[in-house]
């Protein structure tokens, strides 16, 4: 069915619509974050109606998120009060949730390849905006048709290894992955300049620090190139295009990072502000450094 074209498009738009609104739009909207393309405003208002409901519904939703936003800190405290009651019946769960595979493995696949796609800056199946002729659409709809088939050929190639002829992954685990997916390509160049304007002010990069990265690692340790001799992120993207398609351990180390940072930054705070999970759960438990994963946390807006 997926090699049907609009329903390809279709489908992608749904996805990507449903992880706007859903996932990643309460946490933003809740804490006055503002980011390129966060509105769903790509479909019609019967398209809009049939997956989120009335516009009544949704200023309905939006008054009891107030509400309990009211009553977060005696939330908070009533959980505290029964966690330990609760506490055997919460490890079964996880024990079952725990033992499906793990869903950021694919999705880190999924990262690595767009990033060595994006650096051959092909202009029929743009990843980022090439020239002034460009428009941001024509980005958005090359995204949406990139995870798409990554995730129709993902499946066929797990479903041919399996004794089953059907997919490894559930429904809804598979919206996940391609809802992660696209969040992090449609985000990717924000993603990229958060994660070394944090590290580039950190210890990690402090040259009187014990904890500095020596440069030579920057690239496996960090997924960035290293400030010296020459600050090349900032300043030449075709260069750190070049050593993302020699180089696989780099790609890989700065697509698992930008993953970690769009779960830290976007996913997790946009589903505990609406009060939902996914699947597997949105911690990056694949970053073992403690001091990244500190720089990882979403940071408190300051009031000027």
């Amino acid at each position: 069915c997926l090699f049907d074209e609009p329903l390809r498009y279709n489908r992608a738009r749904s996805l990507l619509a449903i992880f706007l609104q859903e996932i990643e739009g309460p946490g933003m909207r809740r804490n006055n974050v503002v980011i390129p393309c966060m509105d769903v405003d790509f479909l019609s208002e019967d398209e809009s109606i049939m997956l989120f409901g009335s516009k009544d519904k949704e200023e309905e939703l939006s008054s009891t998120d107030d509400d309990a936003t009211d009553d977060s800190e005696s939330t908070c405290a009533a959980i505290d009060d029964t966690a330990e009651e609760g506490s055997e019946e919460t490890g079964d769960v996880a024990d079952e949730k725990t033992a499906r595979p793990s869903l950021h493995l694919i999705t880190i696949d999924a990262i690595e390849d767009a990033l060595r796609l994006r650096a051959q800056n092909s202009t029929t199946s743009p990843l980022r905006i090439i020239d002034a002729q460009m428009e941001w659409f024509e980005v958005q709809y090359s995204i949406m048709k990139f995870a798409d088939r990554f995730m129709e050929k993902y499946t066929k190639a797990a479903a041919s290894k399996s004794e089953i002829d059907e997919s490894p992954w559930t429904e809804e685990e598979l919206q996940t992955i391609g809802g992660r997916i696209v969040g992090v390509l449609m985000r990717l160049d924000d993603l990229e300049w958060e994660w070394n304007h944090r590290i580039s002010t950190s210890s990690l990069a402090d040259p009187d620090s014990p904890s500095m990265v020596p440069y030579d690692l920057w690239k496996t340790t960090l997924g960035l190139h290293a400030p010296h001799p020459e600050a090349v992120e900032q300043t030449c993207f075709r260069t750190v295009d070049e050593s993302l398609t020699e180089e696989k351990e780099f790609a890989r180390t700065r697509a698992e990072r930008m993953l970690a940072l769009f779960l830290m930054v976007i996913e997790r705070p946009g589903l505990e502000a609406g009060g939902n999970e996914v699947p597997g759960g949105s911690t990056p438990d694949f970053i073992k450094d403690a001091v990244q994963l500190e720089l990882m946390m979403p940071r408190t807006k300051k009031n000027d």
